[in-house]
Parts: structure tokens; C-alpha cells; sequence
């Protein structure tokens, strides 16, 4: 079996971090542009060291919180570097480690499953630097750190199914874990993986020769293999998923806010009722895989390598195949099932998760023929396919409209200048007043400020007492946001309907922010009938 040197891997990881990082530097910092999604993962971990009332629980309870509790970390050096938190480089570090070590990690699987060493550093860099896949490594979002969790847990099934060794299924359980507490998606996975383990002890039998000899076993002991199989790959992640339950009950009083309260997914997918599109798909299950394929089928071109290598090496009555498709079809089935519920925006980036999960298959695939110019040709032509079709895509905005917006910082990062600037007039005109926003939608702001412990954000314990009773506890001025029919409405605007509109009889118009906030200042007291 081929080896590789040491300094090969910490020259990949160096060289993917660093252009990881650039990229990510210049377009959140240089330029401006942040994505909302890694600002507010940021901005989670942000309010847990520096809002007005630091603690753990700040890190929120509807996104999941490995992201952010890995960026604590990052932002403790945030007093002599603020632009870690305004320009949410803290998200950008996090999610370049992840793309470098995932470059490693594919590298070292290869050589593992006894392919050359050129072929693990090509296959590696030809995944890393696919245009659509090194975007992940540079914008700060969770995907880069999934994406590792998931392709680890893929390849150490791999060698479970060649070797049925303890320690395969133990990293598998971690990966798992961890990826659940990095993504939801995590738990189609598992699913797949139970589904996987039942497959693989019936019908695939191991590689290594003595542990082929332990498989010859009857019906009840491979029932008792499963069981077991099962116990040890899927405690962690089950007890993670119980925990995050418990978590939001004791602390949220509801074990299933992540999933259901006024910040949660479904909340912000409430815009999808004005939009045909998504309204045709709900309860027409044909629509819905249609536009499931359509999406995924720009991440297929690797499975589409493995099946001709399959069909040119007669390998394709292989069990193991199928145990392929489940994983590939895990992550997918979730969207099916949520556009049918009408609780996903069909974002591009959701389906992309098929394209990992493949390619790291491809070195326990690659292991099982014979090494040649041709099989390997197959895979590398497949990869090549993969970046331009996925370049493609990326560059429409049509196809990838969030994603798109990479490609056009600059016009986007005019958009975002507004909360800058009102940052700076709350820190200049306003100092030493008590400001009441809801973080949900207010965090690029404090994240912008100099003394963000001057609001009262939504993480912090007075805050609902404050809102229903602005002048009794103090609130000085609240800023609210214009609704967005993409996403959940702010509290202030549930508390008091239309509060953005129209204010209430107690509040006063201070000052329009670019005709997407609106500062009310306190007046007087709010009525007895609590005028909403």
C-alpha cells in the first residue's frame, strides 16, 4: 500500500486554507460583502462574550450551535480585532480550517484505499478547488465543517465494509454527531446509515478474509450484528438529537423550538405562500421530484463516473451500490419531503450535499478495480465535468441565485452599507442610550457598533419584559426592521402589529434608515390596554 509523506498533507491543508481565507478576506472585508447567513452565525457567538448579558444560552436555539461555540474561539481576540465580528471573518477562518482539512482528509482516504499518490493529491485539489465547492471554504457558512463531518463519516463506513473493524463504526458515531450539531440534514444521514449497516451485513460480505470467516453466521446472529452495529454507530447522534430537545425545553420551555417557534424554519418559510411556484408543489409529489432532480442533477456527474466504472469493469450486481444510493439519497429526500410541506425555499445549495458524499466514495470504489490509466481517467474526467458544469451554474443567477451574489460583491455589499451606517449614528448620536432590537434581524448592526452592550437584544433575560414595557423598564428608542415576506417577522412587529408602519400611540418616528428601519423613540407610557 502506497504511503504518503507527511508534509504532502500539511502543504495541502496550508495551500487550501490560505486561498480559502484570501478569497473569503477580500469579499467579506475588502469588498464588504457578507453573507446573511454567516454574519448571524457569528453574531450567535458574538452575543454569548460581548452583549449586554453574556452566557451560553445567547447562542440561540433554532440553528444548531457547533458553528458558533467553534467561533467563540475565534472572536476572543475581537477587542483588537473588531473586523472578526463586522466583517464576520471569524466565519470565514472557521469555515476555511474545514476546507483545508477536508482537502486532507480525501487525500489521505485515497492513499488508505491503496491508490497513488498522484492520484490523491489530484482527486483532492480537483474536489477542493471545483468553483461551486471552494465557495463553501470561503463565505463562512456551516456547509464547509458538514461537508467534512459527512465525507469522514462516508469513508470510514467504506472501510467498515471492507474490514467490519470497531473503530470504522466509532468514527462514523462521532462524524455523525458532530454533524448534527453543525446541520439538521444530519439526521436523513443517520437514517440512510441504519438503513446502510442492514444492507451491508446480509448482502456485502468484508474484504479482510477473517472477518469474512465471522460473517458466516446464521440469520439470529446477524440480527444481534445489526443491533449492535446500531447501538454503537448511532448512540452519539440519537443522544445529541435528545439533548438539543432537552436543551430547548429547559431552557426555551418548549423541547421543540428549534423546530416551531417564531425564529424557526418554518417561521421564515411563511413567504412561500405568495409564491406560485412552491404553492403548485405542496400535495403534487410529481412536481417536486421534478424540481428535486432538476437541482440535484448538477451534483450527479461523479455518481455518473461510478456507474461506468461499473459497467466498464462488470461490477454493477454489487450490493454495495445501493448502499451508495441511500446515502445519496438521504440529504434529498429531507427537501422532497419539506417542499412538499412548503417549508423550503429549494435554496441550490441544499441538494449540493450529493456531490461530497460521492466523492468520498470514489476512493473505496476506485479500490475495488484494478489500478489503470482508464479507471482512473474515468473519475478525473468526471471531476473535471463536475467543476465546469457546476462554474456554470454558479455564474447564473438563474440557477443560484444565492450563490450568484458571490460572483457580484460589490453590488450586494452596497445593500448591506445601510446597517453599517446605522451603527455608527446609534454609537455617535446616541450613546449612552438604551436601544431595544430584535437580534433575529438587527445583528449586522451590532455587530458593526463599538459598544454593542448598549442594546437590549433578544438573547438578553429582560428583553421580553422590556418589550411589552418599553417605558417601565427603561427602553429609550426601538428599532425595528421592515418586514420581508422571506423571513420570520421581528418581535417588535409581533408584539405590536404593524409597529413598523405605523408605531403605536406611544412611540414617536425618529429617524428612516434607507427604507429598511425605522428608530421610534419612547414618548410615553404605554396604555392600559396595551395598545398593539
Amino acid at each position: 500500500m502506497p504511503s504518503m509523506h507527511r508534509s504532502v498533507y500539511w502543504v495541502l491543508f496550508l495551500l487550501l486554507f490560505t486561498l480559502e481565507f484570501s478569497a473569503g478576506y477580500y469579499v467579506s472585508h475588502v469588498i464588504g460583502y457578507v453573507h446573511s447567513d454567516s454574519m448571524s452565525r457569528v453574531a450567535n457567538a458574538f452575543y454569548v462574550l460581548y452583549s449586554r448579558d453574556p452566557h451560553l444560552g445567547a447562542i440561540g436555539f433554532v440553528w444548531n450551535p457547533l458553528p458558533s461555540l467553534m467561533e467563540l474561539l475565534l472572536l476572543l481576540p475581537y477587542p483588537w480585532f473588531p473586523e472578526l465580528a463586522s466583517s464576520a471573518l471569524a466565519g470565514v477562518i472557521m469555515s476555511s480550517l474545514f476546507a483545508g482539512l477536508t482537502a486532507v482528509m480525501l487525500a489521505r482516504a485515497a492513499v488508505e484505499f491503496g491508490l497513488s499518490r498522484w492520484f490523491a493529491v489530484v482527486l483532492s485539489l480537483s474536489f477542493s478547488c471545483n468553483p461551486f465547492i471552494f465557495l463553501f471554504g470561503a463565505n463562512g457558512l456551516s456547509d464547509a465543517p458538514f461537508i467534512y463531518f459527512i465525507m469522514s463519516a462516508v469513508i470510514h463506513l467504506c472501510h467498515w465494509i471492507q474490514g467490519r473493524r470497531v473503530g470504522s463504526l466509532i468514527r462514523i458515531s462521532f462524524m455523525l454527531a458532530l454533524a448534527f450539531w453543525t446541520r439538521y440534514e444530519a439526521v436523513p444521514l443517520g437514517a440512510a446509515l441504519a438503513l446502510a449497516v442492514i444492507l451491508i451485513v446480509f448482502w456485502i460480505p468484508a474484504s479482510d478474509s477473517k472477518a469474512e470467516q465471522q460473517m458466516e453466521r446464521n440469520l439470529r446472529f446477524k440480527l444481534f450484528q445489526i443491533e449492535g452495529t446500531w447501538a454503537l454507530m448511532l448512540a452519539p447522534v440519537i443522544y445529541s438529537g435528545l439533548m438539543w430537545i432537552w436543551l430547548n425545553y429547559l431552557i426555551m420551555d418548549n423541547a421543540l423550538y428549534f423546530l416551531n417557534s417564531e425564529y424557526s424554519n418554518v417561521a421564515q418559510a411563511q413567504g412561500l405562500g405568495t409564491d406560485q411556484q412552491f404553492l403548485d408543489m405542496q400535495g403534487n409529489p410529481l412536481l417536486g421530484l421534478l424540481f428535486v432532480a432538476k437541482k440535484t442533477m448538477y451534483y450527479s456527474i461523479p455518481l455518473v463516473s461510478i456507474i461506468v466504472l461499473r459497467l466498464w469493469n462488470r461490477r454493477w450486481l454489487v450490493w454495495d451500490f445501493v448502499v451508495l444510493l441511500c446515502l445519496y439519497a438521504s440529504i434529498i429526500a429531507l427537501q422532497f419531503l419539506l417542499l412538499m410541506k412548503g417549508t423550503s425555499y429549494g435554496w441550490f445549495r441544499y441538494f449540493m450535499y450529493v456531490l461530497p458524499i460521492t466523492v468520498a466514495w470514489l476512493p473505496y470504489e476506485l479500490s475495488r478495480v484494478k489500478r489503470s490509466v482508464v479507471n482512473y481517467s474515468i473519475v478525473l474526467v468526471g471531476m473535471i465535468i463536475s467543476g465546469y458544469i457546476l462554474t456554470q451554474a454558479l455564474m447564473s443567477p438563474v440557477i443560484a441565485p444565492d450563490e450568484n451574489k458571490f460572483l457580484h460583491a460589490k453590488e450586494y455589499a452596497v445593500g448591506q452599507q445601510v446597517e453599517k451606517e446605522i451603527a455608527a449614528y446609534l454609537d455617535e448620536e446616541l450613546d449612552g442610550y438604551n436601544i431595544l432590537m430584535d437580534s433575529y434581524s438587527a445583528y449586522a448592526i451590532i455587530l458593526n457598533s463599538k459598544a454593542p452592550n448598549k442594546f437590549l437584544i433578544t438573547s438578553d433575560f429582560a428583553f421580553r419584559a422590556s418589550l411589552k414595557d418599553p417605558v417601565g423598564t427603561g427602553v429609550d428608542f426601538i428599532l425595528s426592521p421592515k418586514p420581508d415576506k422571506s423571513s420570520a417577522l421581528s418581535a417588535d412587529n409581533t408584539t405590536y402589529l404593524n409597529f413598523y408602519e405605523k408605531g403605536t400611540s406611544w412611540t414617536q418616528l425618529y429617524k428612516e434608515f434607507g427604507g429598511k428601519w425605522r428608530l421610534y423613540k419612547i414618548i410615553r407610557p404605554v396604555d392600559g390596554g396595551g395598545n398593539k
